[in-house]
């Protein structure tokens, strides 16, 4: 917050100098703040409504031509921004965000402003007026509106004004980024400018020039430069990621873009062992593990094949995992490894159920579970059998502290008829006391997510009860600090 001068300390907000107020409000970090400051009055809300409420987030999925010539000549309201999200066309997990309310028309909706050189140049002047901007995100795949590469002048053009921007900490470039560049060089012979960024906290780099094997000793600099890196999210081909070393880092997610070879494990399994520190891990490694005793000692969430949870397993130490998501693991899989913590375990997915038996048995023991994914069918007897819904009931009902059950098992037991969902609910209401969360039948086409069953109680012992569907939550990049089904 900006330090108030002393011979103005007592004097009313609305009386103290334009600058120095407007430099109060520009402080303000979250929306929700801004507007609860808005409704104190009609003069605080025409101070703030639109000039900050507008100017703190962009998130669009269109080139946007004349905003982007707007807030490059609009330096007093570009200078509010914070975050700037440039979507992929068909990226709907969340809403699109831009101001619209002090576009001059006259001005900004000038046809030489469409010319894709002229945008380029207004994104970069923009992007330069953005004095707090922390966070920058940049998608362009094949089926996406940015589909047709910049050309390459242009994207070092961003990247550039991009490098240059002391404030960033968030950064995530996706997509066919650096196909120009060859031994850390663009065509034109000069430094790709996505080396000289710095100072970042989270990166997620899934682009073609990270890749690039030639490129590797200007990928390894560039990492050096954030020492500070709390969140990482690399591609698992990025051959020198065992030379680097982050002392804070936190989340760790590795994807495989193109293709590599297992013998690239071994460097995967140095870089984990040499970072302590990691909390969340995201890694399906090509063939098989083995950790040094009392590696990753943090892990609270862990997503990844099943031989790095055997390898886990064969330290015989117990973790405080939190989250678990391990492919083809069956409930009975899980009561038989003794690393996991039995107070401590909150969220699981199942990918395989295994038997009914087991299920009642994996309630018991890990009697926290909040957050529950499974498939729709157990090992019976005579193989893979459906569950029926008194089988749902009476396994939920286990779970007494579950809050959000994932998957289709319940709309499949009910042969997805809407009337008979209704009553499925309304028993699992009373079976589940904390149930607030299901999946619902719809597929979100543009969120790619199911949509939600929302379940709401009412009244002084929650006698009330009443739900909706809504549309899938936001998904956002950096989301290492956060709960996961927040």
């Amino acid at each position: 917050m900006s330090t108030i001068p002393r011979n103005l300390a007592g004097v009313s907000f609305l009386h103290l100098p334009d600058e120095i107020r407007e430099e109060i409000i520009a402080d303000l970090e979250r929306h929700q703040d801004l507007v609860s400051l808005a409704l104190v009055s009609r003069a605080h809300s025409k101070t703030v409504i639109p000039h900050h409420t507008e100017y703190r987030t962009i998130r669009i999925r269109h080139p946007m031509p004349y905003m982007w010539a707007h807030l490059a000549r609009r330096s007093d309201l570009a200078r509010h921004i914070r975050e700037v999200h440039l979507c992929a066309r068909w990226d709907y997990t969340a809403p699109d965000r831009f101001p619209t309310s002090l576009i001059d028309k006259n001005i900004d909706e000038n046809e030489e402003n469409l010319d894709e050189t002229t945008r380029f140049r207004n994104v970069c002047e923009a992007l330069r007026h953005m004095r707090h901007l922390t966070v920058f995100t940049w998608e362009y795949i094949w089926n996406s509106a940015w589909a047709q590469r910049p050309n390459p002048t242009l994207e070092n053009q961003v990247l550039r004004t991009i490098s240059g921007i002391t404030s960033l900490r968030h950064l995530a470039l996706h997509g066919n980024f650096g196909r120009h560049t060859m031994l850390g060089k663009c065509l034109d012979d000069t430094d790709y400018p996505l080396w000289g960024i710095s100072g970042l906290t989270s990166l997620s780099f899934l682009t073609h020039a990270c890749i690039i094997p030639s490129n590797g000793a200007q990928v390894f600099h560039m990492l050096q430069q954030s020492p500070g890196l709390e969140f990482l999210e690399m591609p698992m081909e990025f051959k020198r990621l065992a030379d680097c070393h982050f002392p804070v880092l936190k989340t760790l997610k590795l994807r495989l873009l193109s293709g590599t070879i297992s013998s690239i494990d071994q460097s995967r399994i140095t870089f984990i062992e040499n970072h302590p520190s990691i909390e969340e891990l995201t890694w399906f490694p090509i063939g098989p593990v083995d950790f040094s005793i009392d590696s990753i000692p943090s892990i609270r969430r862990l997503k990844a094949g099943r031989q790095v949870l055997d390898a886990l397993e064969k330290q015989n130490i117990v973790r405080h995992i939190e989250y678990l998501d391990i492919l083809s693991l069956s409930s009975e899989d899980i009561l038989s490894l003794h690393l996991l913590h039995r107070e401590s375990l909150r969220m699981l997915k199942l990918h395989a159920l295994g038997t009914l038996e087991g299920i009642y048995n994996l309630a018991q023991t890990f009697p926290n579970i909040t957050w529950l994914s499974m498939p729709a069918v157990h090992l019976g007897p005579e193989g893979p059998q459906k569950i029926n819904i008194d089988e749902w009931y009476e396994i939920l009902s286990h779970f007494q502290n579950l809050e959000v059950f994932r998957g289709d098992g319940i709309w499949s037991a009910v042969d997805y008829n809407n009337n008979a969902m209704h009553v499925a609910i309304m028993n699992l209401v009373n079976l589940c006391p904390k149930l607030r969360q299901l999946d619902h039948s719809a597929f979100d086409e543009k969120r790619h997510e199911w949509k939600r069953i929302t379940i709401r109680r009412e009244g002084p012992e929650g006698e009330n009860v009443r739900y909706e569907v809504r549309k899938p939550p936001p998904w956002r990049f950096f989301v290492a600090m956060e709960e996961i089904y927040s």
